[in-house]
């Protein structure tokens, strides 16, 4: 049986320290059939002079200025041939044989339109944990953040090719905007293979600057919301926590929701933003987004475990709270 044309993109910018063993994390699979573009960004370390290594190799390659990853990535996505697609960044790596068990994963799911599987986080400190999707509630939560690790996601290129392209004025919530499209109107399936290593470092956007994620999700949220049924009904709701972002947007969609499927949407959406402002130290819309799942749903409150935040944040000065964080770590 012949294998689908895979396709791959690595955006990167003054990654030097680290794009070598992700791109010979691509080249190494041995997957017959790939196409891989690497996609810097001008980068003025020494990333060109590795690039530059594995040329023959590469598909194709380019380094000059862009607007950040989204235009990056979707550099390459208009490049790629393959019926399976995806973008890895150049901190992150592929396991051994992940695209042979991504292309089974597709034959096993030929009305799947995107997968995602297992990734190992791991830190320059040698520490490791396995990262998956929580399956209780999946296809649902697909809707209030990306449940599972990106560099383990793949799609079908009919995805883009029927739903258009990375919204380039989003800089960390664009695969966010992604899933959802995918989620609203196609199938995506979780697997169980490990399929990639998700590197956390003082310089990634997953640990830097957090705080933009937040941003980013609420306005694609917002979206969302604005699309589908049983959405006005939360809006001042979500105004008030200050979880809303307006706009005349929308989502083209096949799905449609319940009542109670729409509020599990909320109540999931309420509590990782919850979790953030607790994190930011931002006590008092941590208080509001928690008092929120509790007057919507006190069972999935208390089963969250959400008391113990809602407390602290009620009961503790953000300095104390930063104390104990200092000690405790």
């Amino acid at each position: 049986m012949s294998l689908p044309k895979i396709s791959i993109v690595t955006p990167s910018f003054n990654q030097g320290a680290f794009i070598e063993q992700t791109i010979c994390s691509v080249l190494d699979q041995g997957y017959p059939d790939l196409e891989y573009f690497v996609i810097d960004g001008g980068s003025n370390d020494n990333s060109v002079e590795i690039i530059k290594k594995y040329e023959s190799r590469i598909t194709k390659w380019v380094s000059e200025k862009d607007s950040g990853q989204s235009e990056a990535i979707n550099k390459g996505l208009k490049m790629a041939n393959g019926e399976i697609v995806s973008w890895l960044c150049s901190d992150d790596l592929y396991m051994p044989g992940a695209l042979h068990k991504v292309a089974a994963e597709f034959s096993e799911n030929p009305d799947c339109v995107m997968i995602h599987g297992k990734s190992v986080i791991f830190d320059a400190h040698g520490k490791e944990e396995i990262k998956e999707a929580e399956r209780k509630d999946l296809s649902l939560r697909y809707f209030s953040v990306i449940p599972f690790p990106q560099p383990s996601s793949f799609f079908r290129k009919k995805l883009i090719d029927e739903q258009g392209l990375l919204r380039e004025d989003l800089h960390f919530a664009m695969d966010f905007d992604l899933l959802i499209r995918a989620a609203l109107n196609y199938k995506v399936t979780p697997v169980d293979d490990l399929l990639s290593k998700y590197r956390l470092h003082e310089k990634s956007k997953t640990v830097m600057q957090i705080k933009n994620f937040e941003t980013e999700w609420i306005k694609v949220f917002s979206k969302f919301i604005r699309s589908v049924g049983w959405g006005e009904s939360y809006v001042k709701e979500l105004e008030h926590c200050g979880l809303y972002s307006e706009g005349n947007d929308s989502y083209i969609h096949k799905h449609d929701f319940a009542e109670m499927e729409f509020r599990t949407i909320i109540l999931y959406f309420l509590d990782l933003m919850s979790h953030l402002s607790y994190q930011f130290l931002e006590t008092d819309n941590a208080k509001r987004r928690l008092s929120l799942i509790k007057s919507l749903d006190r069972k999935f409150y208390m089963e969250r475990k959400l008391g113990k935040i809602s407390f602290r944040a009620t009961y503790y000065p953000a300095g104390f709270i930063n104390l104990i964080r200092k000690i405790t770590r």
